[in-house]
């Protein structure tokens, strides 16, 4: 796969880096195909236990490549419709497939994250940025469109209503101290550090079985569209299911051996 590289370590934590540098990883269908295809792979990878995904270079992903709007329409469609058709076909799909990935997830956001970019950037479990990382939802202001990929769900969930609207209507450009203080990444590291810790965390969320995280990852999804009562619920639902897992009868016999 020309566009994306991926790299799997002995702890069965894969990197999956976004190779289009020299556009800082802009978004085009080449792209999208390899990335729908390297998440499939990896997906039924009985050996893989984290995913890691970065951009190559000096930037994560300036967005959708906008050289590309035009190119590859049906005769007699409009810009809009091939746009609209695009989505269905390539970007959703791919946002689709990380933010469902049946395994823990980070994103290392390394320099600018723009576009359709920052809603990559959010869509993992854990998101950590390098303190020269921002993050930018520029359609609104500057192309007169909404932002996309996802970003209007996981704004307000994540940051606020308000925030979430004075991010995407005016698209300044947020820096990494001001990502961490509206809890849009974990931690803030210096860019050196990036990759090995999100590694190291990629690693700690290996040692822990995919259910578990998968099942926090839904009914923390839940929370916001329940009731307390029914979060009770689902999460009884799912110790009896976990609790059944050889890994919880281990980590209790050896807590009561200490």
């Amino acid at each position: 796969m020309q566009n994306i590289e991926i790299t799997i370590d002995q702890q069965g934590v894969a990197l999956l880096t976004l190779n289009r540098p020299e556009v800082l990883n802009a978004l085009n269908v080449p792209l999208l195909d390899d990335l729908c295809q390297a998440l499939r792979q990896l997906a039924t990878d009985e050996k893989l236990k984290a995913l890691v995904v970065t951009g190559r270079g000096r930037g994560f992903c300036a967005g959708a490549d906008l050289s590309a709007v035009g190119q590859g329409a049906a005769p007699g469609d409009s810009i809009g419709q091939m746009v609209s058709a695009q989505m269905q076909s390539h970007f959703n799909p791919a946002m689709e497939l990380l933010y469902h990935f049946p395994r823990p997830t980070i994103c290392a956001i390394n320099g600018i994250a723009a576009g359709g970019g920052a809603a990559i950037a959010l869509c993992a479990d854990i998101v950590l940025a390098s303190r020269d990382a921002s993050l930018k939802f520029v359609q609104v202001q500057a192309l007169g469109i909404v932002a996309d990929l996802g970003a209007n769900w996981l704004l307000p969930r994540i940051a606020g209503r308000s925030r979430a609207l004075g991010a995407c209507l005016l698209g300044d450009s947020l820096k990494a101290p001001q990502l961490q203080e509206w809890g849009l990444v974990w931690e803030c590291v210096d860019a050196d550090q990036l990759l090995p810790r999100a590694l190291e965390v990629g690693s700690r969320l290996a040692a822990v079985p995919a259910a578990t995280v998968l099942a926090t990852r839904q009914i923390i999804d839940a929370a916001g569209k329940s009731s307390f009562t029914a979060a009770l619920e689902q999460e009884r639902l799912a110790q009896r299911e976990l609790c059944d897992l050889p890994v919880f009868s281990e980590s209790v016999a050896r807590f009561m051996s200490q």
